[in-house]
C-alpha cells in the first residue's frame, strides 16, 4: 500500500468516526437544549429553524460518515474510486457541521459541532495536499468555494427565518434560490477538485451570479431595516470575488498542471 493510500485510509477512518458516532452523539446531547435556549430567548422562529434545519445537517454529517467508510474500504483495497468518494465525504462533512455551531454560540451554549467541524477542516486540507496532491491554487480556491457553499446555505436558512418573522415578499422570492446557489457551489467545489474543466467553471459562474443576485438585496434590506452590517452580505461578497477570479483566470484555474495529473494517476493502483 502506498503512503498516500495509508494516509487516505487513516483520514477516512477518522472521518467515519466523526461523522457517524461524533455527529450522532453531539446531536443527541445538544438538540433539545438548543431549542430550549431559543424558546427562553423569546425566539420561537429560531426554535423552528433549529428544530428542522439542525436534523437535516446532522443527516448530511452522518451521510458523510458513511461515505468515509466506503472510502476507507477503497483505500484499503487500493481502488481509484476511494479518492473521489473521500472528497465528497469531506465537503459534506464541512457543510453538515458548520451551521449548527451558530445558533448554539448565539445563545451561550457550547458550539459542540465544532468538535466535528475543526477536525473535518484539517482532514480536508490534508486530504487535498497529501493524498490528492492537488495544485495549491485548487486547494485554496476550493476552500473558498466551499465557504461560499456553506454561506449560501445559511442565507437560505436566514431567509426562512425572516419569512416567519416578517413575511415580506423579498424573502419569499429569494429564499429557495440561495439553496440553489449553495448546491451549485457544492457541485463546483467537488468537481473542481476532482477534474477541473470548463463546464465546472461555468457551474461556479452560475452559482456565483445567482447568489449575488439574491444575496445583495437581502443584505441591503436588512441593513436598512436594522441599521447595521447585515450577515446576508458575506455570501454574495465572496461569490463576487470568486466570480471575478473565475473570469480573470479562466484557463489557469481550470487547467491542472502536468505534475498534478501524474500525481493523481499514481495515487492508487487499479483494482
Amino acid at each position: 500500500m502506498t503512503t498516500r493510500n495509508k494516509v487516505g485510509l487513516a483520514l477516512a477512518v477518522i472521518g467515519a468516526l466523526l461523522g457517524l458516532f461524533g455527529s450522532f452523539f453531539i446531536f443527541s446531547q445538544w438538540y433539545e437544549p438548543m431549542m430550549a435556549a431559543e424558546v427562553a430567548a423569546g425566539r420561537p422562529d429560531e426554535e423552528i429553524i433549529v428544530k428542522f434545519v439542525i436534523p437535516v445537517l446532522n443527516d448530511i454529517g452522518m451521510i458523510a460518515g458513511a461515505l468515509w467508510v466506503v472510502a476507507a474500504f477503497g483505500y484499503a483495497r487500493e481502488r481509484r474510486w476511494a479518492w473521489p468518494v473521500s472528497v465528497v465525504a469531506s465537503v459534506l462533512a464541512l457543510q453538515g457541521s458548520f451551521f449548527p455551531m451558530i445558533p448554539a454560540a448565539s445563545r451561550g451554549l457550547p458550539p459542540a459541532f465544532g468538535l466535528i467541524f475543526v477536525p473535518s477542516l484539517v482532514i480536508y486540507v490534508v486530504l487535498l495536499a497529501v493524498v490528492g496532491r492537488v495544485p495549491w491554487r485548487t486547494l485554496v480556491f476550493s476552500l473558498f468555494s466551499g465557504i461560499a457553499f456553506v454561506l449560501s446555505f445559511m442565507n437560505g436558512v436566514a431567509s426562512t427565518d425572516r419569512i416567519m418573522v416578517s413575511g415580506a415578499p423579498l424573502y419569499v422570492a429569494v429564499q429557495r434560490l440561495n439553496w440553489v446557489a449553495s448546491a451549485g457551489w457544492g457541485l463546483f467545489t467537488v468537481a473542481y477538485i476532482l477534474k477541473p474543466a470548463e463546464w465546472v467553471q461555468l457551474v461556479g459562474l452560475g452559482a456565483g451570479v445567482l447568489e449575488m443576485v439574491v444575496g445583495y438585496p437581502l443584505g441591503m434590506a436588512t441593513t436598512i431595516a436594522f441599521g447595521h452590517f447585515s450577515m446576508f452580505y458575506p455570501a454574495p461578497m465572496l461569490s463576487t470575488v470568486l466570480v471575478v477570479l473565475l473570469v480573470a483566470a479562466w484557463g489557469w484555474l481550470t487547467a491542472p498542471s502536468q505534475a498534478a495529473r501524474q500525481a493523481r494517476a499514481r495515487q492508487v493502483q487499479p483494482g
